[in-house]
């Protein structure tokens, strides 16, 4: 599993805690932790490229399953909610206590996602965010199993610097309730969450059968994109594969005493769940089993 070998194998320094942050070095590469994503930052390439890394994903696996690693994110927690306490002593109940109340009808929650092709197992993969309707503003969902139990018990959850007090499904936009209701569905069924939430439940992954569902219901938000090689989709189209399709052109040249074909195929494309699924410029194209490409 991802950052789990870094882990075992003694890889995680932590170097210290200081105004709400953990800074950490994880297999030479330095790292700063925060409960608020935009202080989160790694030195590797990758996470300049992608927003999280093996090292992020090593950290915090740390800090969920070490024994002293719970007790240094449970410190960075209550200092975290000692610090929304005394910003709710300044402001005298003004914005910070209309932040925990729940919101208007023309002022709900809403999701966000961005799919990506994962770096190693060519998975597609989501992140989901959390954010307030007509504000530009989403935070990661950084452990979405956690989420789904946190919303589903109504208990309190931390939005970026606000805590909301009790996080309900309702408080949701429409779109967003039906994703969140598909995945507490999961949820139920108790499947293997770790198919379904890789990295440490930081990412949402859907096996085949539920692939085409799971993502024209993230197509639904208002916020979505996938990001393939050097391009933004805003928009995916699920078609059945057949040679209308133009991934594939033949061409065959007549030789002395035989001919030859060469099968050429179209660029920019790529193959996910062992050759099931093609993609090419924003088309998903579903293989019937005697069509699989290897």
């Amino acid at each position: 599993m991802e950052g789990v070998e870094l882990y075992e194998t003694g890889q995680i320094e932590i170097i210290k805690e200081q105004d709400h942050r953990i800074y950490a070095r994880v297999e030479d590469e330095e790292i700063r932790y925060s409960l608020d994503d935009d202080l989160i930052f790694c030195a590797c390439d990758f996470f300049k490229k992608r927003g999280y890394c093996v090292h992020l994903a090593a950290l915090e696996y740390y800090l969920k399953n070490d024994r002293l690693g719970q007790e240094i994110l449970l410190n960075l927690e209550a200092n975290q909610e000692e610090k929304e306490t005394v910003e709710t002593q300044v402001t005298f109940g003004g914005k910070f206590l209309e932040s925990i109340q729940a919101p208007s009808q023309s002022d709900l929650y809403q999701l966000s996602a961005q799919g990506q092709v994962e770096a190693g197992t060519n998975r597609i993969v989501w992140t989901l965010r959390i954010g307030l309707s007509k504000q530009d503003k989403f935070y990661v969902i950084r452990d979405i199993p956690l989420f789904l139990k946190v919303i589903e018990a109504s208990k309190p959850y931390m939005i970026g610097k606000h805590y909301e007090t009790s996080l309900r499904l309702e408080y949701f936009d429409k779109a967003s309730q039906e994703v969140l209701n598909f995945l507490l569905g999961l949820v139920e069924e108790k499947t293997d969450n770790p198919i379904f939430f890789p990295n440490q439940g930081r990412h949402l992954y859907f096996p085949k059968t539920f692939f085409e569902q799971g993502v024209s219901l993230l197509m639904g938000l208002d916020v979505f994109q996938f990001d393939h090689q050097l391009t933004t989709y805003y928009h995916l189209l699920f078609q059945d594969f057949d040679g209308q399709a133009g991934l594939f052109s033949f061409e065959i040249e007549e030789k002395s005493n035989y001919y030859e074909m060469e099968i050429l195929e179209r660029t920019g494309g790529n193959v996910f769940y062992g050759g099931q699924v093609l993609f090419s410029k924003g088309n998903f194209y579903l293989l019937t089993k005697n069509r699989l490409v290897y």
